[in-house]
């Protein structure tokens, strides 16, 4: 490092200039500007994703699969019911109807995978009841339909009291309640609130027992 400058001044040891005529005593390095740190551009959020539609887990008719197997149920417990009809053996349909219920309980078991509680078997039950009333009440109608369009309802009838084995007089008083159209009607919807509750109850039951046998709960 020089001692001295070429002003004659005497240098002081480091010194960056002439203390005397200022000239710069060694190279000045610019520091160099620290470069700004890039900006990140904000992420976008990512979407959310899209509702997927799930069945519910307590069976109902708003579950495709219990409708379905409950339908399936009915019709097979329809037409079991009339062979046996046809087979004289009508005293089998409550058998018939815990059957329905009980096969319903199980089917519906097997396709979702899932177990079911006794309370939630009697519903698999319930429906098809529900299934079974509507099956053996649009038979009902087009049977009524047909025999009043040809005249033969009343007759039918007559005939299905003289089946009943009937005493004379009880004969004659249930014809009289027949022929009247207000008793008829009031008859009509009796039978089809005991068809109804016949039906759901019973096939409730075998929904029930399906579950409660066949479940891997138990």
């Amino acid at each position: 490092m020089e001692t001295f400058c070429t002003c004659g001044a005497k240098l002081v040891e480091d010194a960056l200039f002439c203390h005397r005529c200022g000239r710069p005593l060694r190279e000045l390095v610019a520091e160099e500007p620290a470069q700004a740190e890039p900006q990140q551009e904000p992420q976008p959020e990512p979407a959310a994703p899209l509702p997927v539609a799930v069945e519910l887990r307590t069976p109902g008719f708003q579950s495709q699969t219990a409708a379905r197997v409950g339908f399936l149920a009915a019709v097979l417990v329809q037409l079991a019911s009339i062979l046996s009809a046809l087979a004289g053996a009508s005293l089998l349909m409550p058998l018939l109807l815990i059957g329905g219920g009980f096969y319903a309980a199980v089917l519906y078991m097997r396709r979702t995978g899932e177990p079911l509680t006794a309370a939630e078997g009697a519903r698999v039950g319930w429906i098809t009841g529900i299934f079974t009333f509507v099956i053996a009440t649009v038979f009902f109608t087009a049977g009524m339909a047909l025999l009043s369009s040809s005249g033969e309802l009343m007759k039918a009838y007559e005939e299905s009291l003289s089946r009943m084995n009937l005493p004379a007089d009880s004969a004659e008083r249930l014809r009289q309640l027949l022929a009247d159209p207000k008793t008829f009607a009031l008859t009509m919807i009796a039978g089809l609130v005991f068809q109804f509750l016949f039906l759901t109850i019973f096939c409730s039951l075998g929904g029930a027992l399906g579950a409660r046998l066949r479940s891997p709960r138990h």
